[in-house]
């Protein structure tokens, strides 16, 4: 049953190439500067500098992060059909139809699911439910696998998943006219996307000023790529940019199939790189 296994690894090795289809896309987009800056009057003495949305996100990149999504959602499937077929000796495995890697919530829900996996040995069926969403500490959003049956679901199902610039370097400077004096707001900490426009910065002067009296230079704020629907994520308590979520994303579907094909007696086609099979506890990432 090697080869089942060699299919689920391909799924992996075309998402981890999808994602760098992602980058070169967004490189090309951001190269058209497709933000303006704007410097707006809050009242007479205070301003706002803000990012501004000129040019939206091109279809091409939610349409390569649909891709992502899939190969590593099928990913998870093909491995777990690898597993069916490995454990029983026939392929297909019997109940093929109903075989789909299980991502649940909530152990209500897992004991819904485990209903089709009743063709897998008993030990599969305990390893799948220990990996659920729902044992992780933080809850089941902060588990990526959790992430990737969301995204993948809706992108199916409803729509393209959207596009975004979001800040994530932040250093701003201003010239002003002689003889004004201006103070930076320190709660505007703007390191989230970027849906239509978002305030950079707010400073007050020591008189009522114009916007076109002050000279703004942004080029210490960088902008990455985000997607709306996972903009909120975080790790162990912590924001990661977009181009991190998905190579952690990508870690622990690799890990996920290492550990069925240790189950299936199997090897990747690479070997190992998440955990050392000769190591029986440090099999779960």
């Amino acid at each position: 049953m090697q080869d089942l296994y060699l299919a689920a690894f391909a799924r992996h090795n075309r998402a981890v190439s999808k994602r760098r289809e992602f980058a070169r896309a967004w490189g090309k987009y951001i190269d058209v500067h497709p933000w303006d800056i704007d410097v707006r009057n809050v009242d007479p003495s205070t301003l706002e500098i803000l990012a501004v949305t000129r040019e939206p996100a091109p279809a091409e990149l939610a349409l390569i992060f649909s891709e992502w999504l899939a190969a590593l959602r099928a990913a998870l499937d093909n491995g777990l059909y690898a597993l069916a077929a490995a454990t029983s000796g026939q392929n297909p495995p019997p109940q093929a139809e109903r075989l789909q890697y299980p991502v649940c919530s909530t152990p209500e829900e897992f004991k819904k699911q485990a209903k089709r996996l009743t063709s897998l040995p008993e030990h599969v069926i305990e390893a799948l439910e220990k990996s659920q969403p729902y044992q992780s500490p933080y809850g089941p959003e902060s588990n990526l696998t959790y992430w990737i049956h969301e995204l993948a679901r809706k992108d199916r199902h409803r729509t393209l998943h959207v596009g975004l610039g979001r800040v994530d370097e932040h250093r701003i400077r201003v010239a002003a006219p002689p003889g004004v004096e201006i103070e930076f707001d320190t709660s505007v900490k703007p390191y989230s996307q970027i849906e239509g426009e978002l305030v950079v910065a707010r400073l007050t002067a020591n008189r009522p000023i114009h916007p076109h009296e002050i000279k703004a230079d942004l080029r210490g704020v960088a902008i990455a790529p985000e997607i709306q629907a996972w903009a909120g994520f975080t790790l162990n308590g912590a924001s990661q940019t977009l181009q991190d979520r998905m190579i952690y994303t990508e870690i622990f579907v690799r890990n996920h199939l290492e550990n069925m094909a240790v189950m299936g007696a199997a090897v990747p086609p690479d070997g190992f790189k998440t955990f050392d099979p000769s190591q029986p506890a440090d099999g779960a990432a």
